[in-house]
């Protein structure tokens, strides 16, 4: 039996060239990790930093100026709050929610009242309809369109207005989808 083995062939690792290439690679993956904790420091400390002086500034004007009395320092901010609530009832876009209204809204529902509840982003709707099934098509197509969720039905009452003329109320709450 002879044996024809080439001895060349065989594969020749440099251990050392390579234990240098993965040392070199772990010091270089170990500065990086210092670098990354440092920066992470860093920038909790200009947060805390940036956190205290925003508590102080805000003490500085919730505080009574030393020449404004108790009275008009009280009227002041009741006007603040006012105009900032006004603001805020000004900032709700209606043309918006009227547009998806008209949208989903199906023949033969008369929508009566719209109510923004800005605090909770509740949306109250009152109308009328001809029958139930209308009242029913109408929540479905609020929940299908995708504008509106958590439509709920609150309330509906039977209206006779005469012998033939009969109908539906209804109250519904949904909140719009931003």
């Amino acid at each position: 039996m002879k044996f024809t083995i080439n001895l060349a062939t065989k594969t020749y690792l440099d251990h050392r060239r390579i234990n240098l290439a993965l040392l070199s690679a772990m010091f270089i993956l170990l500065v990086l990790l210092l670098w990354n904790i440092i920066t992470v420091w860093q920038k909790q400390s200009n947060a805390s930093r940036l956190k205290s002086e925003i508590i102080a500034h805000e003490a500085t004007l919730n505080s009574r100026p030393a020449g404004v009395s108790e009275n008009e320092f009280k009227r002041l901010l009741n006007s603040i709050v006012f105009f900032n609530a006004v603001i805020e009832r000004k900032t709700f876009n209606w043309l918006n929610i009227l547009d998806q209204l008209e949208l989903v809204t199906p023949e033969g529902v008369a929508l009566s009242s719209l109510t923004p509840d800005s605090a909770s982003g509740e949306l109250k709707i009152e109308g009328r309809s001809r029958n139930f099934a209308q009242v029913t098509s109408y929540l479905e197509k609020l929940e299908e369109s995708g504008k509106f969720r958590e439509t709920l039905l609150l309330s509906h009452r039977e209206l006779a207005l005469g012998e033939r003329i009969r109908g539906v109320e209804f109250t519904i709450s949904c909140r719009m989808v931003r």
